[in-house]
Order: structure tokens, then C-alpha cells, then sequence
């Protein structure tokens, strides 16, 4: 077989792509999952298969087993506001206009900033004597709050960061799939005298919901996956009330060396994130229209 007929097959074209699926995804995913199940100490170079000794040490520790509980609230927290306000700010933003690019630049900007950035600017934000947040409750006469110091407020100080860097990322997507909703289902909607509300509901919903359904999941593992604010912000803190999951597997990996404790969460959580996904596109993906 000449060579220019081998470059030419889409098994050619695609095999870069599979390559580097399997060197930095699949190999990485299946280390984890053998040595989940084996006592692995890198510096002496000891690795003894133990079975689920480190499946059974995690689910019997209340540090693992609070950041589990704060990854799932986190996730749905996060989920719950920056898809819908994403929304909101595309149907907002969904005109042409110097007004409105400029709108849409600023409004995606924070996606594009880096984590180090973002989290030196909420910290400054979130101060509880200088910042200007407790500034603003002052205005509304309401009481000052510590955010990432505070045990009852650290997790709901990082989902709001977390919405605020993700919604404009929600938006763009949600721009460029209004663009593509066909102008005459508007018209015909006009002409049968269709309130904003049931046009929303019967033609703009209905067309967005495939963007919708991917959004969502996507930002269901990107939150559940969150890593770098709480390096950045809080480092688990205080009393491990903002500790997720991802940040839990770091620490009991690089910092504390117990790599078959991090390796059973690291599996936890693929394995979570799996069932979610699939649960949701078979939920939600039922109620999406494709065209």
C-alpha cells in the first residue's frame, strides 16, 4: 500500500489522537486502579498486593470521607448556578453590537484568567476587614462575614468563584448554539402571537437542550475535579470544611506518600464521575432534541 493512501485513512488521521489517549489517560487510569489495591512506597521501592485494604482505610476515614461529602455539594452547588446564569447572560448577550461583543469579551475574560490570578483577587475580595464584599454587606446592613476563614462559609467562598470563572465559558457555548436556532421558528412564533415566557419554553429550551445536557455534565466534572482554588485559597481549610476530593488524593499521595490510599480515592472518584454522567445523559439526554 503506497504511503499517501496510508495518510489518507481516517485511522491514520485519528491515530495521534489515540496515542496520546492512551499514554496520558488510559495508562495513567489503570496504574491507578493497580495500585489501589497494593501497599506502594516509591522511596524504598516496597509494593506488596493488599487487596482492599485501602479501599476499606478510606471508607473508615472521616477526613476522605468529608471531602467526598464536600466535592458532591460543591459539584451540585457549583452546577446549579453557573449553568442557568450562563444561560441568562447568553439570552442577554445574544445581539450584535459593539456594546454587546465588548459585553461578551468581558464576560468570558475570567475563563481565560489563570486560577493564581483568580484566587489573589477573591482573596483580596473576600477579606473580612478590607474586603469589598463585607463592604457591600455593610452598605446592606447586613453583618460581616470571615468567607475563606469561616467553617460554615470556606465551601460556599469557593463555589462562588468557581460559578463566577465558569459562567462566561457557559455563555460563549450558549451563544453560538442561539446562533444556530433556525430564525423562522421566531417568526412563526411572532406571527401566533407567542409570549417572550412560551417562546422561551417551547422553541428556545427545547433547541438548547442537547448544549444543556453536555453542559451540565461537563461542569458536573469540572467542579467535582476542582483542584487548583483550593490549593490557591484554602488548602483544605479550616478544619477540612473546604477539603474536595481531588485536593484529598494530593495531599495523601505527594505530601503524606501513601500512594495506594490516594490511588483507591483517585478510583472513587473515576468511578463516581462515571456513574454521574451516565445517569445524567440518560436522564437529561432523554428530554433532549436532537435534530
Amino acid at each position: 500500500m503506497k504511503i499517501s493512501a496510508v495518510l489518507r485513512s481516517p485511522y491514520a488521521l485519528i491515530l495521534p489522537a489515540i496515542a496520546l489517549c492512551l499514554i496520558f489517560s488510559v495508562a495513567p487510569t489503570a496504574m491507578s486502579v493497580r495500585d489501589s489495591f497494593r501497599s506502594v512506597d516509591y522511596v524504598s521501592g516496597a509494593d506488596k498486593f493488599i487487596g482492599l485494604a485501602n479501599y476499606r482505610s478510606i471508607f473508615t476515614d472521616d477526613v476522605f470521607l468529608r471531602a467526598f461529602k464536600n466535592s458532591v455539594l460543591f459539584m451540585f452547588g457549583v452546577t446549579a448556578f453557573s449553568v442557568p446564569f450562563g444561560v441568562a447572560a447568553a439570552l442577554f448577550l445574544d445581539k450584535n453590537g459593539f456594546i454587546r461583543n465588548f459585553t461578551q469579551s468581558v464576560i468570558f475574560t475570567p475563563h481565560i484568567v489563570s486560577f493564581i490570578a483568580v484566587a489573589t483577587l477573591w482573596m483580596f475580595m473576600m477579606d473580612p476587614r478590607y474586603g469589598i464584599l463585607n463592604y457591600i454587606l455593610g452598605l446592606l446592613g447586613l453583618p460581616p462575614l470571615r468567607w475563606l476563614m469561616d467553617s460554615s462559609t470556606s465551601l460556599l467562598s469557593l463555589a462562588i468563584v468557581a460559578v463566577w470563572k465558569t459562567t462566561g465559558f457557559n455563555a460563549l457555548i450558549v451563544i453560538a448554539a442561539l446562533q444556530k436556532i433556525p430564525a423562522e421558528l421566531y417568526e412563526s412564533a411572532r406571527l401566533d402571537r407567542s409570549t417572550p415566557a412560551r417562546t422561551f419554553f417551547h422553541i428556545t429550551l427545547p433547541t438548547l437542550s442537547p448544549i444543556l445536557v453536555f453542559l451540565v455534565t461537563a461542569s458536573m466534572i469540572s467542579a467535582f475535579g476542582t483542584f487548583d482554588i483550593v490549593k490557591f485559597m484554602t488548602e483544605g481549610g479550616p478544619r477540612n470544611s473546604s477539603n474536595l476530593m481531588v485536593y484529598w488524593i494530593y495531599r495523601t499521595g505527594f505530601l503524606h506518600f501513601q500512594i495506594g490510599r490516594a490511588m483507591a480515592g483517585a478510583v472513587i472518584l473515576i468511578l463516581f464521575l462515571a456513574v454521574v454522567s451516565a445517569v445524567n445523559l440518560a436522564l437529561a439526554g432523554r428530554r433532549a432534541h436532537y435534530q
